[in-house]
């Protein structure tokens, strides 16, 4: 079974449901449950937890409903959940737009990246993305996001995503934003908001309109 950091597992011989947080020598991972603890454990005793996929006809049959609603073309963010007392920190993937996403999350690892999500994430949804200690925030990784904006309604041609992103533990000092779909409170990191090219020709005009004038 291929298992990577991140995913849902539930223990075969105890009631016990986590994420797995690290990967260690001989067959052993850690998987951190909702009290926050890494409990290490051979990778044959534990099973993944898959989620629910939805069909192709699901999305036709929602097709007539969406035509009649506003559509929202802003939205997309990763969330952070969880209480750095509690030890456990879950990343999300937050859609707050009308497009279906098909997102790609890799770990940067010098030169080279190591994939830890690949799904789509339904209009007005969320997916679970990472799963993370917070003792270790420091050494959080750097992840490239790659997403791709999806609608079977007409609309403005969108460029794919691709975005580095990292959270830093200065970033905790911040206070969270309730997110209604989560029930919760994260620390928010807006992703598809549009960043300013400043050029040179722009560079260039904001020096010269700000040179002193000669008295």
């Amino acid at each position: 079974m291929n298992l990577k950091i991140g995913d849902l597992v539930r223990f075969i011989d105890e009631p016990i449901e986590g994420h797995i947080t690290s990967m260690q020598a001989n067959d052993i991972i850690g998987v951190t449950d909702d009290t926050g603890f890494e409990i290490p454990v051979l990778r044959t005793k534990v099973t993944l937890v898959h989620g629910n996929m939805r069909t192709i006809e699901d999305e036709l049959d929602d097709l007539p409903a969406q035509a009649n609603l506003p559509f929202v073309d802003k939205g997309i963010f990763i969330g952070v959940a969880g209480e750095q007392k509690d030890g456990l920190a879950k990343f999300y993937i937050i859609n707050e737009t009308s497009y279906e996403l098909l997102v790609s999350v890799s770990e940067i690892s010098g030169s080279k990246t190591t994939g830890i999500f690949a799904n789509s994430v339904p209009k007005h949804d969320f997916a679970q993305i990472y799963t993370a200690n917070f003792s270790a925030v420091g050494k959080w990784p750097n992840f490239h996001l790659q997403i791709i904006r999806h609608t079977r309604l007409a609309q403005t041609q969108t460029q794919p995503i691709s975005k580095e992103f990292r959270v830093k533990p200065l970033d905790l000092i911040n206070s969270k934003e309730r997110v209604e779909m989560l029930n919760d409170k994260v620390w928010l990191y807006e992703i598809d908001k549009i960043e300013e090219d400043i050029g040179l020709d722009k560079l260039k005009s904001h020096f010269i309109s700000h040179r002193p004038k000669g008295r």
